[in-house]
């Protein structure tokens, strides 16, 4: 029977290279932090992931990696790889991998659904601080995790319309126009100490995702903010008297309209820092139609049922495979 283990020590300094002896076409082994089934994931991988998802150079995600004193930080980073790892192992063979032909595919139809040149599209993505490369990709990733989902759960997360309209039902609040709401705010802001840029997204980051955590262990948003406080100085939650939904500035009022009452937002980020919001209480307005939103909630209904189905997968997956984790 196969087995996870882990087995973690404190990292220090630059990991040990190891050089092997491989054909010029495979993989070059910069320092192995993890296998799955014995394929190895290297550490110049997590190193590219961290600077790709906190949008910092290479240079600052090394940094971040070597001085990093917490081993269960960098697990976090390396087990998207892991996952990653798994379902293109599961898809091999079965005629739904994605290759680069498909990934070209569908960046042509964004940029044609967008009225947009090649050109255009790049200096897009360029104001949004991502690399054309960093792109594809998200696009592989999304590709792959729709069709292992497809192929393995689609019974799962096959939605009817009587199961749409129960959904347009118990989350009517969501859907009434001309509303006001009531939120409260969780402001991690970009430090102001003179700081390297790249550090400072880093340190956003990170604090955000602690904040994440702390809320999935059940504290609430003050105690969140109280406890962020003890490390990260400038922490704040804002309140916020009734507004009109279609009066706050388009990000926000996009988050807001994601909750139900008593929910919390994911983190999203700004020049200022990272945003959390939890609605509080809404009120007013008029019900829309169901009939103008059932194909839209028929696609939301469906990505919260691929997620779910996802993680059910994944479950299953990590079971099944050998996976050590060597820090």
């Amino acid at each position: 029977m196969k087995s996870l283990s882990i087995s973690i020590a404190a990292m220090a300094g630059a990991l040990l290279l190891l050089f092997v002896g491989i054909p010029s076409s495979a993989r070059v082994i910069d320092g192995v932090v993890a296998t799955v089934d014995e394929e190895p994931i290297t550490l110049s991988e997590v190193r590219e992931a961290v600077s790709e998802a906190m949008n910092v150079p290479a240079g600052d995600a090394d940094t971040w990696l070597r001085e990093e004193s917490d081993p269960s930080r960098i697990v976090k980073w390396i087990e998207p790889l892991i996952e990653s790892l798994l379902v293109r192992k599961a898809l091999s063979g079965t005629g739904a991998s994605v290759d680069n032909q498909a990934v070209e595919g569908a960046i042509a139809s964004v940029r044609k659904s967008n009225n947009m040149s090649e050109t255009d599209f790049n200096q897009a993505l360029a104001r949004e601080g991502i690399a054309p490369a960093a792109y594809r990709k998200r696009i592989r990733w999304q590709m792959e995790r729709g069709n292992i989902v497809r192929a393995r759960k689609m019974k799962e997360v096959t939605v009817t319309e009587d199961e749409v309209k129960a959904y347009f039902q118990e989350q009517a609040e969501r859907f009434r126009e001309g509303t006001e709401v009531r939120f409260e705010t969780l402001l991690i802001p970009v430090p102001d100490d003179g700081g390297e840029p790249g550090e400072k997204t880093i340190r956003v980051r990170l604090a955000a995702q602690r904040a994440v955590d702390l809320m999935r262990s059940g504290n609430s948003t003050k105690e969140t903010a109280s406890l962020l406080k003890e490390s990260y100085p400038g922490v704040r939650l804002l309140d916020a008297d009734f507004l009109k939904a279609d009066e706050l500035a388009a990000e926000l009022a996009r988050e807001l309209h994601k909750l139900r009452t008593g929910e919390t937002s994911a983190p999203f980020f700004s020049a200022e820092g990272a945003r959390f919001v939890r609605l509080l209480e809404r009120r007013g307005g008029t019900l829309t139609d169901f009939s103008t939103l059932k194909e839209t909630l028929t696609e939301e209904l469906t990505d919260r049922r691929s997620e779910k189905a996802y993680a059910d997968l994944m479950n299953e997956l990590k079971k099944s495979a050998a996976i050590d984790i060597r820090l």
